[in-house]
């Protein structure tokens, strides 16, 4: 269970908490943002906010989706903006995605929690023509295998795709997974 502040569940119990987002990629330099206006301190990090830009965030929801990727979309970018996007340095780096809490005017910042935590996978860019682009983060859960090309290696034909010269499972009729 998430431990909130006071005030923070005085407003959800009556309903007049705003919800908003908060994304920390640790780059190189790490990439902040939230989903308001101007910055906003959480926990010594100033996040930069989006403003009029659209963010979408949709994760599994299901029995066991805390292993399912998340995914993080981020329209209205302009092409300035996107030559900065090097999709290289993003790969693998580590991902935080925040639930904000805010009172009934959206102005006060009352708590947040993680919602979720986990590395970029893909990293997708949609362009329109003369206009704005579209980012579209992939963040695989720590329940999943990172990079993972193949299965788990099962026997002596499914390592020798990694490496001809590996025939130690030879002797191994199988290998279970963990």
């Amino acid at each position: 269970m998430k431990s909130l502040a006071a005030a923070a569940m005085a407003a959800i119990e009556d309903g007049s908490a705003r919800v908003g987002g908060a994304v920390e990629i640790l780059c190189d330099p790490p990439v902040r943002a939230w989903s308001g206006y101007g910055p906003l301190v959480i926990e010594g990090e100033t996040y930069d906010g989006l403003g009029d830009r659209d963010v979408g965030i949709a994760g599994g929801a299901a029995i066991g989706g805390i292993a399912q990727n998340t995914t993080l979309s981020l329209s209205g970018i302009e092409p300035e903006v996107l030559a900065l996007l090097e999709a290289a340095e993003l790969r693998r780096a580590p991902v935080t995605v925040r639930s904000l809490i805010f009172d009934s005017s959206g102005t006060e910042f009352l708590d947040h929690f993680v919602h979720r935590r986990g590395r970029v996978d893909r990293v997708i860019v949609r362009e329109t023509s003369g206009g704005t682009a579209t980012i579209t983060l992939e963040v695989e859960s720590p329940g999943r295998g990172l990079g993972r090309n193949t299965g788990r290696l099962r026997s002596d034909a499914d390592q020798r795709l990694i490496d001809p010269n590996d025939g130690f499972f030879k002797n191994v009729s199988f290998a279970g997974e963990k």
